[in-house]
């Protein structure tokens, strides 16, 4: 199971699924208020772990498609709990992540 798990880049898939789909399920249902559920998971935790997600994908030699993953599960989140006016965030997260991946040198063999 952990070697299919790996093969299919699954670590991937489960923090962009946890951050993108249950954080903010999970702020939602313990009543953290609106400005702080778009500061703090928004602005901070978003951003920050798409930039080190776009980083660990091209250290890790991974294909570059893992680089919409984060960003697809984070606008299916904003989309379920949080007002319109913040999907553009999504966009940001790619390019965040599409920079950190970009921005790396592959890993030395």
């Amino acid at each position: 199971m952990t070697e299919k798990f790996l093969k299919y880049s699954g670590q991937y898939w489960l923090i962009a699924l946890v951050v993108g789909v249950v954080l903010p399920w999970g702020l939602k249902l313990m009543s953290v208020s609106r400005f702080h559920q778009i500061v703090w998971l928004l602005f901070v935790v978003d951003f920050i772990l798409a930039a080190v997600i776009g980083w660990w994908i091209r250290k890790a030699d991974r294909t570059g498609w893992l680089v919409f993953v984060l960003p697809v599960f984070c606008f299916i989140g904003l989309y379920l709990f949080f007002p319109t006016y913040v999907y553009y965030l999504a966009l940001v997260d790619l390019g965040i992540s599409y920079l950190a991946y970009g921005l790396t040198a592959p890993r030395e063999v």
